[in-house]
């Protein structure tokens, strides 16, 4: 596609359907600034990948698609949010943290990027795609010239070795 194009197909979908996305998201959060971010978000996320994308329906379908399934993130982040403050309500003073574990922690996550990045190239790719940036196996698919299948066995295996090496990661640090 054509840059002009490009801009002027983003312009048309973000004039048509801006309120629309805003209002739906709006319904599902009932949070005005959480509405208005998401909606931002959705769009900012279009325009990143709009050059490479391939509609196969509809970009309408496409927006709200990526709202659903951006409420759906922020609901669960709320929900874990919410439950890791009443744990820490509940467990009161007893739960101070300790320097020793902060710094365990930090290192902690440390040792499970190594071990991320320590992964076969491609399939350190697919994964980081598929987690850190909330990509569907299709999309991984498309945008690596690569078959659904592929991606999802790719990250089942990636998962797989992350599963071992975290946990002899995680009995070094807390035993």
């Amino acid at each position: 596609m054509k840059v002009a194009h490009v801009r002027q197909l983003f312009t048309q979908l973000y004039e048509e359907n801006w309120v629309k996305l805003y209002v739906h998201v709006f319904r599902m959060l009932d949070d005005r600034d959480e509405a208005r971010d998401i909606v931002q978000e959705i769009f900012a996320n279009l325009w990143d990948r709009m050059e490479r994308l391939e509609i196969e329906h509809s970009y309408k379908a496409y927006l709200f698609r990526s709202a659903r399934n951006l409420v759906i993130n922020r609901i669960a982040s709320r929900d874990v949010g919410r439950r890791y403050e009443s744990y820490l309500e509940h467990a009161g003073p007893a739960l101070e943290v300790m320097p020793d574990e902060l710094l365990r922690e930090k290192e902690l996550a440390l040792q499970i990027e190594h071990a991320i990045e320590k992964l076969p190239r491609k399939m350190a790719l697919i994964f980081k795609k598929s987690r850190y940036e909330q990509r569907s196996y299709r999309e991984i698919a498309e945008e690596l010239d690569i078959s659904e299948q592929t991606v999802k066995k790719q990250i089942y295996n990636a998962l797989t070795l992350l599963r071992k090496k975290i946990r002899t990661i995680f009995i070094f640090f807390y035993h």
